[in-house]
């Protein structure tokens, strides 16, 4: 997979050679980094500014802005990142970026998918 232009931001409680040793792979490792410079790079954008505080609140957003839920709002946007890939699959083109951003993108999604469904579970707990 090729490496994504971003600088990395790795948090410093993250030790990259132990994460390497631990994911045994050298290539998946490599992706993992990978799909995480594209995580770190494009967070801000999604987050309003708010950083590592609320990954979620992009899809939250776009929920209230569209009278739908977050679950919904989150769906919205993996599919553009999953009908790239199925482009892809199907014709061997994407357009706009390599494929191998859009298949981290599609990663992190599933990363972000995660965090809404726990931040769902958490609230029904504390109700």
């Amino acid at each position: 997979m090729a490496e994504a232009q971003y600088e990395v931001r790795v948090p410093d409680y993250v030790n990259v050679e132990e994460l390497r040793k631990m994911l045994g792979n050298e290539h998946f490792a490599g992706t993992v980094m990978a799909c995480w410079k594209i995580y770190d790079h494009k967070g801000n954008d999604y987050t309003r500014g708010k950083g590592d505080l609320d990954r979620t609140d992009n899809f939250k957003q776009a929920a209230d802005n569209n009278g739908i839920t977050p679950l919904q709002a989150w769906g919205v946007y993996f599919y553009k990142h999953v009908s790239a890939v199925w482009r892809f699959a199907k014709d061997g083109k994407v357009e706009s970026e390599p494929i191998e951003g859009r298949i981290c993108d599609v990663i992190n999604y599933s990363i972000l998918l995660l965090l809404l469904v726990r931040e769902m579970r958490a609230a029904k707990e504390t109700k």
